[in-house]
């Protein structure tokens, strides 16, 4: 998935030792736009799940199921990256 980074425990916990506070040339957010955040990690974001039947070319789900057990929780990120992308360029 593009450019977006992996929250690892070792980037976590360079985060928590980040001891620099000048947020003084941090922009300051409107409430629309703080309306508009949406977290990306799966850590802080449970959608609800929804049981739908689809039909998908057969190569398509080999793909996805050559790699393992979770292969519907795959085909659910590279759905959600997509998603995300397109509503991205929209705003």
């Amino acid at each position: 998935m593009n450019d977006v980074k992996i929250l690892t425990p070792e980037r976590i916990a360079e985060i928590k030792t980040f001891k620099n506070t000048d947020f003084s040339d941090c922009p300051i957010m409107t409430d629309e736009e703080l309306k508009r955040l949406r977290p990306r990690h799966p850590e802080y974001f449970k959608p609800v799940k929804k049981a739908v039947q689809i039909r998908l070319d057969a190569d398509v789900l080999a793909w996805f199921k050559a790699y393992g057990k979770g292969y519907q929780s795959r085909i659910n990120a590279v759905l959600r990256e997509v998603m995300l992308r397109t509503t991205q360029n929209q705003a």
